[in-house]
């Protein structure tokens, strides 16, 4: 990413959080930071990607051989619907774990995120096939009208949920993937600590895979197109 390209799209995350001041003067510096790591860190590793690859190159995307089935949960989505097992079921779902006041991990991956999204569509995938979900692990603080409008800044079509500190936990131990709220360093003011990595589900609810970053977004788009290809019958079957 150029450096003019990031200016512009750091100068838009500031229009946009100066429109809806119920956004805080640290989520702005969250949100451009963010975008920061995404061109900076991003551009590094597309440079190490020119090398020739070595035998010890890992996928982006891990699929699992044997999927696990996901208990029930129950959370609700932005639009305060109930978002439960059901929910993740019919289509594939990339989760990922997060709260909004994150400076770095949360709109760096939603942000890449964005562009796998942008991947898949170009292969023919759409909303009926694939859903983006952001959970956040911050309840007290992420509410429903702030975290549609945070999703919707990296794309239109991204959910966003949460839940009772009960419920999250149900489901992230199911999926490893731990979070933590930290000690307050002012009056709501805190960190939480939250694993980075974006869980897949298959639809029929179950645990198929996950993603580890940094990844490269047509990568995980690719393989995810593999991937979905040999689970689905050969008369419904994409072509690239």
């Amino acid at each position: 990413m150029s450096d003019s390209r990031l200016n512009k799209g750091a100068l838009a995350v500031a229009r946009w959080l100066r429109q809806d001041k119920w956004m805080s003067a640290t989520l702005l510096a969250a949100a451009i930071a963010g975008l920061t790591l995404a061109g900076t860190g991003y551009w590094a590793l597309w440079q190490a990607q020119t090398e020739p690859p070595d035998d010890t190159w890992a996928p982006a995307l891990v699929a699992f051989p044997e999927r696990r089935p996901l208990a029930e949960f129950i959370l609700v989505d932005d639009a305060k619907r109930v978002f439960d097992l059901k929910s993740l079921q019919a289509r594939w779902s990339f989760l990922f774990f997060g709260f909004m006041y994150c400076p770095d991990i949360c709109p760096t991956t939603l942000y890449d995120l964005s562009k796998v999204k942008a991947a898949l569509v170009e292969h023919g995938l759409s909303d009926k096939e694939v859903q983006f979900v952001f959970i956040s692990v911050d309840p007290a603080r992420d509410k429903a009208v702030q975290l549609q409008r945070y999703v919707e800044y990296f794309d239109p079509s991204f959910l966003a949920t949460t839940g009772s500190l009960g419920q999250l936990t149900n489901l992230t131990r199911q999926l490893g993937a731990p979070f933590r709220t930290e000690p307050e360093t002012a009056e709501n003011v805190y960190e939480v600590t939250h694993s980075s990595a974006v869980y897949l589900v298959d639809p029929k609810g179950q645990y198929a895979g996950i993603i580890s970053p940094p990844f490269i977004n047509t990568d995980v788009a690719d393989q995810f197109v593999s991937l979905y290809k040999s689970a689905t019958s050969p008369s419904l079957a994409l072509t690239r």
